[in-house]
C-alpha cells in the first residue's frame, strides 16, 4: 500500500503519537491531506510547552530550531497555555501574532523581554522575568503569577491589581523590606525563592501573614536572619517546605517558634540544613500535633534513630506519620508518587503537591 492509500483513521492515529513541534510542521508540509489531518488532530491540543509531554493535549519543544511561523496559527486554535520562548527562533512581531490568534488562551509563558501579555484577552494565569500589572487588558482575572525578578516592594505596589490571586511564585534577589501592602485574601499558594547576597534579612514569613487562606507554602533562602510575629497564628497552612541555603545552630529556636505559628501543618519538608539533628527530629513530632508527612531527606545527620522515634511515637499515641530521611529516601516514589513531579511555571491546577516542585528531586 502506498502511504497516500493509507485510510483517514489510520494517519489519524498515527498523528496522535507526534507530540513534537518540529516533527508536526515537517508532517504539515508534506501534502494538502496531511495538512488537513494534522489540524484536525491538534484542535485537541491545550498545552505548547518547552518540555517533554506525551498526552494528546500536549505539544512540546525542547530545541531551537527555525520554524515557519506562519503554521502556528494553523495548528493550534484552541490552546489553554502556551509558552513562548526563545527557543522557538522566530520574531517577536510573529509570537505576538500568535498569542493575538489564541483565543482560548489562559495561561501564557513568556520568555522573551518583551511583554507580549499586553496582546492576551483573558489571561488568568502568567509566567515572566519581569512583572507590571498595567501590562494585562483584565489584571483582576489573574489567578496565577509565576515571576523570575521581583520584590516585595514591588508586590506591595502591584497586589490591589490582583484581587484573584490564588498562586504566586517569585524570585528575589536584592535585599527586601518588609511586606505592608494589602491582605492577599484569596491566595492559597506561596512559592518564595530568596537568593540574595550578601544574605540579609528574611521577610518571606511576614508576607505569609498578609495570605489569610494560604494553605500551602515552598520558601527557599539563603539569609540566617528571618523576620516573623509568632503572636500571629496561621490556622489555614496544611503544607509547608523550607530549603535552607545557609543556617547555622542559634535558628533551631527560631525555628521552632516558627513553627508553633502553623498548628494544622500536615506536611512539612525541611531540607538544605545540617545543623538538624535526631533530637531536633524528636521535637518536631511533638510541635506539629497534626503532621502526616515528614521529610528531612536532605538533613545528613538525621539517622535511623529518628525513624525509629517517630514510629515508636505514632504508636504510643495512635498517629501515622510518614518519615523520610536520608536513609530511606528511596521509599517516597513508591509511598508518594505525586510528591516527585516536577514544577510547573504555570500549571494545570492548583494541586500544590502535583505542582510545586518541592518534592522533585528525591536523590
Amino acid at each position: 500500500m502506498l502511504i497516500d492509500e493509507i485510510p483517514d483513521d489510520c494517519l489519524l492515529a498515527i498523528f496522535d503519537y507526534i507530540n513534537n513541534l518540529e516533527d508536526l510542521i515537517n508532517c504539515y508540509k508534506v501534502c494538502v491531506k496531511w495538512s488537513y489531518l494534522l489540524v484536525k488532530k491538534t484542535k485537541k491540543v491545550k498545552y505548547l510547552i518547552d518540555e517533554v509531554g506525551f498526552s494528546s493535549d500536549t505539544v512540546y519543544y525542547q530545541r531551537s530550531f527555525l520554524i515557519d511561523s506562519t503554521c502556528l496559527p494553523k495548528l493550534f486554535t484552541n490552546l489553554i497555555i502556551a509558552e513562548m520562548s526563545r527557543e522557538l527562533t522566530f520574531e517577536v512581531e510573529d509570537a505576538i501574532e500568535f498569542v493575538k490568534s489564541q483565543k482560548s488562551l489562559k495561561g501564557l509563558i513568556n520568555r522573551f523581554d518583551v511583554p507580549i501579555e499586553k496582546y492576551c484577552d483573558g489571561l488568568e494565569m502568567l509566567s515572566v522575568h519581569n512583572f507590571d500589572p498595567k501590562n494585562l487588558r483584565n489584571s483582576s482575572s489573574m489567578k496565577q503569577l509565576d515571576i523570575w525578578n521581583y520584590s516585595l516592594e514591588h508586590l506591595k505596589r502591584d497586589a490591589h491589581y490582583l484581587p484573584n490571586l490564588e498562586r504566586l511564585r517569585v524570585q528575589i534577589r536584592v535585599p527586601d523590606n518588609r511586606y505592608d501592602g494589602p491582605v492577599l485574601e484569596k491566595l492559597e499558594i506561596l512559592e518564595f525563592y530568596y537568593y540574595c547576597y550578601p544574605a540579609k534579612i528574611f521577610h518571606g514569613f511576614q508576607l505569609m501573614d498578609s495570605c489569610p487562606n494560604l494553605q500551602s507554602a515552598h520558601i527557599f533562602m539563603n539569609a540566617t536572619n528571618w523576620f516573623f510575629d509568632e503572636t500571629l497564628k496561621h490556622k489555614c497552612l496544611q503544607d509547608l517546605f523550607i530549603d535552607f541555603y545557609e543556617y547555622d545552630n542559634d535558628n533551631w529556636n527560631n525555628l521552632k517558634r516558627l513553627l508553633m505559628k502553623f498548628p494544622n501543618l500536615k506536611l512539612f519538608a525541611l531540607w538544605g540544613d545540617s545543623c538538624i539533628t535526631d533530637e531536633h527530629i524528636e521535637q518536631l513530632v511533638h510541635i506539629l500535633p497534626n503532621l502526616v508527612l515528614l521529610d528531612v531527606r536532605k538533613c545528613n545527620r538525621v539517622t535511623r534513630r529518628a525513624a525509629d522515634y517517630v514510629k515508636d511515637h505514632c504508636k504510643r499515641y495512635g498517629r501515622l506519620i510518614k518519615f523520610y530521611f536520608n536513609g530511606n529516601k528511596h521509599e517516597i516514589k513508591s509511598d508518594s508518587p505525586q510528591l516527585t513531579i516536577k514544577h510547573e511555571a504555570v500549571s494545570r491546577g492548583f494541586d500544590f503537591m502535583k505542582h510545586c516542585d518541592k518534592f522533585f528531586d528525591s536523590n
